[in-house]
């Protein structure tokens, strides 16, 4: 019997974790938590910035991380030596912001998402219906607008830095995006 109640919870757990599985979601939820939960000495105007901090920077993560896996499949997949290249260079732009990210994000002590939000799976899985250079076009045309809303995240985010290191991260942040933003359009420019 005590058996079967352990299973019960567990299961109960598991399913209720299943439900939620956009874990960019779950991880504006969990920083909203923390920071609700910080003492009443902070006022609900500091409660409101650290929340809007927070979920920039859970969007640049997520966005970052369906950039790097869109780029992974492009690397495998696009048929143009230069759509490789770009994809190449994309990656490791994004695994080294991913990692000053959640660096920073590590020393708020905030929550951000462990993998693909909805949004990056559709995007994902729309592009690895396309082949030839239907792909090429397709990943530059996502690249292009994925990093557009990167960049005005990152541009909220270095106006409203509560301080330098958020401040610097979205700087650098906001000079990879446009890059990638641009070289995309410019890629798909030579390519249509």
């Amino acid at each position: 019997m005590k058996k079967t109640m352990i299973y019960v919870a567990l299961a109960g757990l598991l399913a209720s974790y299943g439900c939620s599985s956009d874990t960019k979601t779950a991880a504006e939820k969990a920083n909203e938590k923390k920071i609700d939960s910080q003492s009443g000495a902070i006022s609900d105007d500091a409660k409101s910035d650290a929340k809007e901090v927070a979920k920039s920077m859970v969007e640049l993560t997520s966005m970052g991380m369906t950039e790097l896996e869109m780029s992974r499949l492009a690397v495998q997949n696009a048929t143009n030596p230069q759509v490789k290249g770009y994809a190449l260079q994309v990656m490791t732009k994004h695994q080294q912001d991913e990692r000053e990210l959640r660096n920073l994000a590590s020393q708020l002590t905030l929550t951000l998402p462990a993998g693909l939000s909805d949004d990056g799976k559709d995007r994902l899985e729309d592009l690895k219906k396309q082949t030839g250079t239907a792909f090429d076009l397709e990943y530059l045309k996502e690249m292009a607008d994925v990093n557009d809303q990167a960049v005005d995240i990152a541009e909220d985010l270095e106006d409203n830095a509560p301080n330098d290191a958020v401040k610097k991260l979205a700087e650098k942040l906001l000079i990879d995006d446009r890059s990638h933003r641009d070289q995309a359009k410019q890629l798909r420019n030579v390519l249509d």
